[in-house]
């Protein structure tokens, strides 16, 4: 197997005023696959794709007061196949996402909090399907439409000289839209269904501690909600 990867990219920020600023990153990059020979199940594996992608982002931030701003942004992003997946389904298709994003940051004194709200709207997302292949490698397949909506939180709040918190939280809703799949030698539509390996809950927390300058003890601790394979 060959695989090349060419990009080319440009990055701005421009200052509007004391309190607004403007980024812009576009991205070109060219992907391409070829492979030649058999599966272990005696499969042909000739495979000659090329992908081209425009991956552009732009955003705003603006500057509440001296110590807290909002940011909104929009991202297009997209994602190949692997080798692996190729392996598993040779019509696999590439991943498109649509990113909307707004945020807050905060910053004084002994507090630093961070929160980001997020909408990701994806077209034929590459999604863990819980199977394995006969090495052992995680199979994906495309879901065609889903998305992921969610809202972040996390903080740096020093207690002392020498303690400290560093706790977070990630709420989300992560779905397939309208998933069809094949059941029983029948095509089924099962509605909206929850994207696998994706909890909708995760909670953490570190709590340190440095008893010398050039000493840190953690206590970490996490909460992962349900998820489904």
């Amino acid at each position: 197997g060959k695989k090349t990867d060419f990009s080319v990219f440009a990055k701005a920020t421009y200052t509007l005023n004391s309190k607004i600023d403007i980024f812009g990153d576009l991205q070109l990059r060219n992907v391409g696959y070829k492979t030649s020979g058999l599966t272990s199940d005696l499969i042909n594996m000739l495979i000659d794709e090329s992908y081209s992608f425009f991956n552009p982002k732009v955003g705003v931030t603006f500057q509440l007061a001296a110590h807290s701003n909002i940011y909104a942004s929009y991202a297009r992003a997209n994602r190949e196949p692997s080798r692996s997946d190729f392996e598993s389904n040779p019509e696999i298709k590439p991943e498109q996402l649509n990113d909307f994003e707004i945020g807050w940051r905060y910053k004084k004194g002994a507090l630093l909090l961070n929160v980001n709200s997020y909408y990701m709207q994806y077209n034929e997302q590459l999604i863990l399907t819980g199977a394995l292949d006969d090495v052992g490698a995680p199979v994906r397949k495309n879901s065609g439409d889903s998305y992921r909506l969610g809202l972040e939180v996390d903080a740096l709040i020093r207690l002392s000289n020498k303690f400290s918190l560093q706790p977070n939280i990630a709420i989300s809703s992560n779905k397939n839209v309208d998933f069809v799949t094949t059941w029983n030698g029948e095509v089924v539509d099962l509605g909206d269904t929850d994207i696998s390996f994706s909890p909708s809950l995760i909670i953490g927390n570190a709590l340190m501690y440095q008893p010398l300058k050039n000493m840190q003890i953690s206590f970490l601790s996490k909460y992962v909600g349900e998820q489904f394979m």
